[in-house]
């Protein structure tokens, strides 16, 4: 490693993100500003409330780094997107138990997808960077891609 080079260790843990996820999802209008996020504006949920967890440690993403935990995303993203289409197109024939099966099932697919995103996540940690990061904004820096700016304060809670 270079003088001008900065490591980063951090080693983020799954479980850990799993229940910031569920408190924080909980808050008022939290869920609602995702769901917005996620269906008007193809964000991802989970990637969104990665970044704020990240922007609560103060432990900031480059645009690049963001980029490639959104393509460590593809392969769930696509399964997800398609399980939660078949979920709502069934709900209507559905009873409550069967319904909450369907979400159940659901909620382990995106407990999988953030696994997945902790990894890469993890793996970005162990690289060095060239320069100290700037103040954290991930939240932020993604809205912004997604023209979703005006969501940024209310998933943050």
């Amino acid at each position: 490693m270079s003088a001008t080079e900065h490591p980063r260790e951090k080693n983020f843990q799954a479980d850990l993100f799993w229940r910031f996820c569920l408190q924080h999802y909980s808050s008022g209008g939290v869920s609602q500003a995702c769901l917005q996020l996620q269906d008007e504006f193809k964000g991802n949920v989970n990637l969104a409330l990665l970044l704020h967890w990240l922007d609560t440690q103060h432990y900031a993403l480059s645009a690049t780094e963001i980029s490639q935990l959104e393509q460590a995303l593809a392969a769930t993203e696509t399964q997800l997107t398609a399980y939660r289409q078949l979920r709502r197109t069934l709900k209507p024939q559905l009873d409550s138990a069967g319904y909450q099966q369907m979400i159940d099932f659901e909620l382990m697919l995106e407990q999988n997808q953030q696994q997945d995103l902790i990894q890469c996540l993890n793996h970005l940690a162990e690289q060095p960077r060239a320069a100290l990061p700037p103040p954290a904004n991930n939240l932020g820096q993604y809205c912004q891609r997604l023209q979703a700016d005006s969501l940024t304060t209310q998933i943050q809670g």
